[in-house]
């Protein structure tokens, strides 16, 4: 099991990694949220921008639901989430559904296809 501060790590450096894809005042507001600690104004903004298609905003919303920062932890919305942001070539989100079904993460069942699916995808964008 991860420590919260790995967590917290691994979470602001997906944070920085993500590529620009939304207006920089709305998602500067969530990213402002997470840094201070108020991960539930994060989830909320993030889910405004996510559910409106962006990509970036879905792979952190994924991100709090998988670390449950802000919410409790669901691995059902972080899958439903990763998958939106990965289907618009976030590498990150790409990254999380080829090693989920490599090893079975997430709750979800080993699909050895699916794993190479998304490796190919992260290695073609």
């Amino acid at each position: 099991m991860m420590n919260s501060r790995a967590k917290k790590i691994i979470f602001a450096l997906a944070l920085v990694t993500a590529p620009l894809q939304v207006s920089a005042l709305d998602y500067a507001d969530g990213y402002d949220a997470v840094w201070s600690g108020d991960y539930s104004k994060a989830v909320e903004l993030f889910q405004l921008l996510a559910a409106d298609g962006d990509a970036r905003a879905q792979f952190n919303l994924a991100m709090l639901y998988h670390s449950g920062n802000g919410v409790q932890p669901n691995e059902v919305e972080a899958v439903k989430w990763y998958k939106r942001a990965a289907e618009q070539g976030v590498k990150e989100a790409q990254a999380y559904l080829a090693v989920a079904f490599e090893e079975g993460w997430f709750g979800l069942a080993r699909d050895l296809t699916k794993a190479e699916y998304w490796y190919t995808r992260l290695e073609e964008s």
